[in-house]
């Protein structure tokens, strides 16, 4: 059986972990962070993390294996304020906190080697997107990962339909932006594409393509009983 709550600043390791290890293969992290550590990799990823769970609109759930207590998935929905969902308070510690504002300067703690400019390149390119896309009450999957082990179990369609839940109670859409690794779940779900866009690589000195695909989900109309 598996449980969904949200994450709490303690889980914040295993969360770098899967977030490490479902995207280890995927070239783009390579070709930013050629030579770095796991450790060092997943220590930096935690930086952002805390920034993501102290952010009140930023929800970020986790699901757990209740057989052995292992967290197998996770993921970030940005839900806005004017929605009037709740979530539980994170106040951080003082750890925490400190790992949180690092990411005000995060070239002072990245790894080294890098290439700067293909790091920043991804939000260059869908920053514009996602504020083209959306409107005040949309919500937004941020992020969706599961460990490579529990792929197949329906883990990440629970995480989906954690937000779909929400998105369809209170009426408004969600939007993603997909590699595609994730499009067959999402189209699965609802969404639709509403448009690609391609990262050149050979800018960065990668020679290849990145592809995006933005995607919005209608909400559905529930049954009233």
């Amino acid at each position: 059986m598996y449980q969904i709550r949200y994450a709490t600043e303690a889980d914040m390791p295993a969360l770098c972990e899967i977030n490490y290890v479902s995207f280890k293969n995927y070239r783009f992290r390579s070709a930013v962070f050629p030579q770095c550590e796991p450790a060092t990799l997943k220590k930096f990823k935690a930086l952002n993390g805390m920034k993501q769970m102290a952010n009140p609109e930023m929800h970020v759930i986790t699901i757990e294996d209740s057989n052995t207590g292992q967290l197998v998935g996770y993921a970030r929905w940005l839900i806005p304020r004017v929605l009037g969902v709740s979530s539980p308070v994170c106040i951080l510690s003082a750890r925490g906190a400190a790992l949180a504002a690092a990411t005000e300067q995060p070239l002072d703690h990245a790894p080294r080697p890098m290439n700067e400019g293909l790091f920043y390149a991804p939000r260059k390119l869908l920053g514009p997107a996602r504020r083209r896309h959306t409107a005040e009450r949309d919500i937004v999957l941020d992020f969706l990962a599961t460990l490579p082990a529990y792929r197949g179990r329906g883990i990440g369609s629970a995480l989906l339909e954690w937000g779909i839940k929400i998105a369809d109670t209170v009426k408004t859409r969600i939007y993603l932006e997909a590699t595609s690794a994730g499009l067959s779940l999402y189209s699965k779900h609802g969404w639709q594409v509403v448009e690609e866009l391609v990262l050149d690589l050979e800018l960065f000195g990668e020679g290849r393509e990145e592809l995006f695909t933005l995607m919005l989900r209608e909400p559905v109309l529930l049954d009233v009983p």
